[in-house]
């Protein structure tokens, strides 16, 4: 019976966790990861600049890895609470050949960011591979955004992943980076 006891209070406990830190959930969601630099020292004055630039009706958060982690990238991809990754080019193109991005063609120029554009090799439907290249990430060296705060990693992509929910606002995001 004791047993039974812990037991039950464990899940009391698990499902009195899980409530916390329900706030409200922001209108666009960034995660910054990089191998070679430490995306937290941008993180406050990213977010000011976005947020500054988006206005009050969207609501921001700007999350970072101090240290690179590729399993926590996984987690984060997996777990689908970001519309923006910006991520070492590496995982951006490997993502994008599982499917992770989004293709970025209908919103930004693919000739402007030659560097993010790659065909994903999907398996379709059909058992074909997909050979079509698209923009699926733009270089953070190229964002304005990023001059301005003197934060260019080279290798460092802007990209976003297919479980955003919040795409609409991700490419305005995005686009405030641009100017």
């Amino acid at each position: 019976m004791k047993a039974y006891g812990k037991l039950m209070l464990v899940i009391f406990a698990v499902f009195m966790l899980a409530g916390c830190g329900e706030g409200e959930k922001p209108d666009v969601s960034v995660f910054m990861i990089d191998q070679h630099s430490d995306p937290s020292e941008v993180v406050e004055p990213l977010k000011k600049t976005l947020q500054d630039k988006l206005g009050q009706g969207v609501k921001l958060e700007v999350f970072a890895s101090p240290l690179y982690n590729p399993q926590k990238l996984m987690v984060e991809y997996a777990a689908g609470d970001h519309d923006i990754m910006i991520l070492p080019e590496e995982d951006m193109k490997n993502y994008g050949k599982l499917g992770g991005n989004l293709a970025l063609d209908n919103y930004f120029d693919p000739k402007a960011y030659p560097d993010g554009v790659f065909a994903s090799k999907e398996e379709k439907e059909d058992k074909t591979i997909d050979n079509t290249e698209h923009l699926y990430g733009i270089p953070v060296k190229q964002l304005k955004v990023f001059k301005d705060l003197k934060y260019t990693p080279d290798k460092l992509f802007v990209t976003i992943p297919v479980t955003s929910k919040h795409v609409d606002n991700a490419v305005k995001a995005i686009k405030a980076m641009t100017e």
